[in-house]
């Protein structure tokens, strides 16, 4: 699935992290001259200091004055205090738009991974059904034109646009940043019919929330999930799609010709246009890990809190970090350790690098933290 865009190490963070898959940025495309004919367009990126161009995870549009949408995908098992969210922007080296804050998510209740047929649990290759989420701000951004949600699809073969900052090529490892996707892309399509699309990505497309655009040499790539796909009417733009999936699923890479998978904006209205959407468990920083960590003596996993209602159900788990040959430290679930805050430690686990994974759920959504190692 074109998910997010994910380069990080095996730590904590990639751990918190490992849920978002990169959705590509718009391959065969061409970079958008004004921003300002865009400037609904949201970009969702990881806190941090590198480059916003290598943080960035997925794209997102504005369309009401305090509310961006979003593919489910992007947010499903995150953890918001690592995120934050620009709006408008054009290049993100040198234009990123201005950072809003965020007050909570909440992702679709449908929202699943349809996997291809004969690898079940891939997630990178998965297509989705209900791929939309919201993300509601802390307050309203003024001075920024909204875009509105579709009414209607439009039929096949309508001319139809796609925006992006995700990947414009395979990545190369030699090179990794020669497919990022600086410049905000806009790639034109035309929306396709539900049988052929279905029929390109091996039968895994959900005809009641997904619609599909194609058109040769533009594809959608790892860092595309979540922007809009739009239909300039006679009305003006309209948000008819959210990227969600595309060649993927049939083990394409970025820039190879297939039709992108979009969440269809009019199916899914009722939920984007919600008044008063219920969140996603709202943390106020991240767990940690309490106690000493001697042989004997038990551990703790201490949520810092929550904003906001409390989860109606969280549950945790326990990693250890394991060294390879090389010297990279993986870290996996400790074989046996009860699903509880507390950990009981023998000498070799007192010897190990170990951090908590807290899962924390409401019915507006899931979220994941992870504790630093300890």
């Amino acid at each position: 699935m074109p998910a997010r865009t994910l380069a990080v190490c095996a730590t904590a963070l990639a751990l918190a992290m490992s849920a978002v898959t990169p959705a590509f940025a718009v391959s065969g495309g061409q970079p958008v001259s004004d921003p300002a004919t865009a400037p609904w367009m949201a970009t969702i990126a990881r806190k941090g200091t590198a480059p916003l161009v290598q943080r960035e995870l997925c794209g997102g549009v504005l369309i009401a004055p305090d509310r961006i949408a979003t593919a489910a995908h992007c947010l499903d098992h995150t953890d918001p205090t690592n995120l934050e969210v620009h709006v408008g922007g054009g290049t993100l080296s040198t234009d990123p738009g201005r950072i809003v804050p965020m007050k909570g998510f909440t992702t679709h209740p449908g929202y699943r991974l349809i996997s291809p047929p004969g690898s079940p649990g891939d997630f990178a290759g998965s297509a989705a059904a209900d791929d939309a989420a919201i993300i509601e701000l802390a307050r309203p951004v003024r001075g920024v034109p909204v875009l509105p949600v579709a009414r209607h699809t439009p039929a096949p073969g309508t001319p139809v646009a796609v925006f992006g900052h995700g990947q414009t090529g395979p990545y190369d490892p030699q090179n990794p940043s020669s497919s990022y996707g600086d410049a905000l892309n806009v790639g034109r399509m035309s929306v396709l019919d539900h049988a052929s699309c279905d029929e390109q990505l091996a039968g895994v497309v959900d005809a009641a929330s997904v619609v599909c655009a194609q058109a040769a040499g533009t594809t959608i790539c790892a860092g595309d999930s979540g922007g809009p796909l739009v239909e300039y009417g006679d009305e003006g733009p309209a948000l008819v799609g959210l990227t969600s999936f595309g060649g993927e699923v049939r083990s394409k890479q970025c820039g190879q010709d297939a039709p992108g998978g979009f969440a269809e904006a009019a199916k899914l209205r009722s939920f984007l246009t919600q008044r008063h959407p219920v969140l996603a468990p709202r943390p106020t920083g991240e767990p940690a890990i309490t106690g000493t960590k001697a042989p004997g003596s038990t551990l703790t996993c201490q949520a810092a809190g929550w904003a906001g209602r409390a989860p109606d159900s969280v549950t945790y788990t326990w990693d250890e970090g394991l060294v390879d040959s090389t010297g990279f430290v993986t870290y996996v679930p400790i074989k046996g350790a009860p699903l509880t805050p507390t950990l009981a430690l023998n000498a070799d686990l007192a010897s190990h690098s170990l951090l908590c994974v807290l899962v924390a759920q409401t019915r507006g959504g899931v979220v994941e933290l992870v504790s630093d190692p300890r």
